[in-house]
């Protein structure tokens, strides 16, 4: 006997689709914990938050589920619970599931257990663009919601996506205001792009499971919507077959990204988050998505006797398709020539105009080692490499005076040395003192003579004004530095920690920090960023906030002892007592000639005074309270 057919009929419903991020990642380190965890949180929270909003569950797939509701409010008040709830039930484990959710509203096919369409599609879509432990919404959703009290809405754009004729438009909504940023994102939550605390969770007890896996994205590495001129220079491949040359290839990465960065209207990515990608193999279309570049430049360097040939490509980070590519061989001619030749292609590509800077050509050739060329691009390789630390400064700054013995004109060269002197001094490295503070003015003065352009020269001379105490010509410096050179990442996180100095409004800091954070993701000083937005939080008493951007920049640069410091004090001053004194023996371990007293002198010399002095009487109460002695 036939089976009897199955009704359909149509009707206008709001889909929930939540997806978690790096599940097989997780279930391959530990299959029986994660599940276990993931079912817990699944049962004991996300099943009565969904009842509680009169939701239905419709049907799970690999590691993703469905959910349908009768009310667009109710579906968007659901996913900011579930998401909060999600932040706040993980803040103490050490590992945290994160969570994407899109929500949109439409018109679907339906039977008595399942509906089918369009509609679905979409949704699906805007949980592939949203960021961890966020929600994104359809334009009906938007218009529906946006009116309700307590919600607050960023315009993410529109999106060509797959399988949809049309554009969908889309939308983040939060439960608290999302600050407004420049031009990565319209509008963008620092709270959506640091946050560890968003997770994910599959209702596996209950026989939910979850859609298929695309991979980890950290909050390190969120996915971005890459502005049209946005662009990243991967790490050149060294063919030479020799190890000792990869500084060539590294330098070349680097300048090749500096040049980029005087194009006029692009967004450059810094070298030093590109350079993390070095030596692992990658797809140049997750690399856009993590990074937010629009394009990416790979290729190889050859060096051989004199010569060097370089192949390099342009590529649609969106489509993978590769836009032109060449090859460039040199011999006997200088450095700048080689870079010229390519960044003049990508921007007649980019439909961009490449600033006129003047600049003084090199001494030297690719010829041997020795040459001063040779020693600059050792220097720069040590520069931009990972774990730049106080031995690598000081090879760097070797390699450099190396190089201005044959060519001591060069304004990069000069300005690089001054970045390095004054860096010494500020993180107390290589015994450096008041003299290296006059001698990095000096060669950083030298540098604008030949070179008015030079932006590494301003912002040398900016960490100079503010270790003297100028923090109004601190400012002024980072601002021209910027300017010269929009895309420089920590000109922008200096920025930002020369207005905490200058008792700026939290959100102007805030501004900055994010921009830095955006222009280089992945930069080994990312913790110093964080750093920077954590201690701005601290100054204005945003303590939850405070402790989360701290938190991060500790993780990230455990040999700081500043970043352990405030975190510690932010504990106390949040009342978490018992977490600061957690991390106190750590400190005192690590950092034992930091005693109260020695943090007290330190923040009260006349490069740090100016920090509000609420805020320094809540570090070193907090310090007091946690035990420091």
């Amino acid at each position: 006997m036939p089976a009897e057919p199955i009704l359909l009929t149509r009707r206008l419903t709001t889909v929930l689709l939540a997806d978690i991020v790096g599940y097989s990642r997780m279930m391959s380190r530990d299959e029986d914990g994660a599940h276990a965890r993931i079912a817990r949180y699944a049962r004991e929270f996300i099943q009565p938050t969904v009842a509680r909003y009169r939701g239905r569950l419709l049907r799970s797939l690999g590691d993703g589920l469905l959910i349908e509701f009768g009310s667009a409010i109710d579906a968007v008040h659901c996913a900011l619970d579930i998401q909060r709830g999600l932040r706040e039930r993980q803040a103490d484990e050490p590992e945290r599931f994160q969570l994407r959710i899109g929500i949109n509203t439409g018109d679907v096919l339906a039977d008595d257990r399942d509906i089918y369409g369009n509609s679905i599609n979409i949704t699906a879509r805007l949980e592939s663009l949203s960021t961890p432990g966020t929600v994104y919404v359809s334009q009906s959703v938007y218009d529906q919601t946006r009116s309700h009290p307590g919600l607050f809405f960023a315009d993410k754009g529109k999106f060509s996506v797959k399988n949809i004729e049309y554009s969908i438009h889309a939308y983040q909504v939060a439960d608290a205001p999302i600050p407004a940023s420049s031009l990565w994102f319209r509008v963008s939550s620092h709270r959506a792009l640091l946050s560890v605390a968003a997770i994910a969770v599959v209702l596996a007890v209950s026989g939910i499971a979850w859609l298929p896996d695309r991979g980890p994205v950290t909050s390190l590495n969120p996915t971005r919507v890459a502005p049209a001129n946005s662009i990243v220079v991967l790490p050149f491949r060294n063919l030479s077959g020799k190890s000792e040359e990869e500084y060539v290839a590294d330098a070349i990465t680097d300048d090749v990204t500096t040049d980029l960065s005087r194009l006029q209207q692009a967004l450059v990515i810094a070298s030093a988050s590109a350079l993390t990608y070095k030596s692992k193999p990658f797809d140049v279309r997750q690399i856009g998505r993590e990074l937010g570049a629009r394009f990416a430049l790979e290729g190889s360097v050859k060096r051989v006797g004199p010569a060097v040939q370089v192949n390099a490509q342009l590529i649609d980070t969106q489509s993978g398709t590769h836009l032109w590519a060449n090859r460039f061989i040199h011999e006997g001619t200088s450095l700048l020539a080689l870079q010229e030749a390519i960044t003049g292609r990508i921007a007649a590509t980019l439909n961009v105009q490449l600033a006129q800077v003047q600049r003084r050509h090199e001494v030297g050739t690719f010829a041997a080692d020795g040459n001063p060329l040779d020693e600059r691009l050792r220097a720069m390789s040590t520069i931009s490499g990972p774990n730049f630390n106080e031995m690598k400064s000081l090879e760097a700054r070797r390699h450099i005076e190396a190089a201005l013995e044959f060519n001591p004109d060069s304004a990069g060269l000069l300005a690089q040395l001054a970045s390095l002197r004054i860096n010494d001094v500020l993180n107390g490295w290589n015994n450096a003192g008041p003299a290296d503070v006059d001698l990095a003015e000096e060669a950083a003065n030298k540098a604008l003579s030949l070179d008015a352009s030079e932006p590494v020269a301003h912002y040398a001379l900016g960490a100079v004004r503010r270790v003297r105490g100028d923090h109004n010509g601190a400012l002024a410096f980072f601002d021209a530095a910027i300017q010269r050179n929009p895309n420089f990442a920590r000109a922008h996180a200096q920025r930002a920690n020369q207005l905490v100095f200058l008792h700026r409004p939290e959100q102007e800091v805030m501004a900055s920090v994010r921009r830095a954070i955006m222009l280089s993701p992945n930069d080994p000083l990312r913790g110093t960023f964080d750093w920077i937005g954590g201690r701005a939080l601290f100054v204005s008493e945003d303590w939850p906030n405070a402790i989360e951007w701290l938190r991060k920049a500790a993780e990230a640069q455990p040999n700081m002892w500043y970043m352990k410091a405030w975190l510690i004090a932010a504990y106390e001053m949040n009342n978490q007592d018992d977490k600061a004194r957690e991390l106190m023996p750590e400190f005192t371990g690590r950092f034992p000639s930091r005693t109260l007293q020695r943090i007290e002198d330190f923040y009260s010399d006349v490069t740090y005074r100016a920090i509000k002095q609420e805020a320094r009487t809540n570090l070193i109460s907090g310090l007091r309270r946690a035990g420091l002695q």
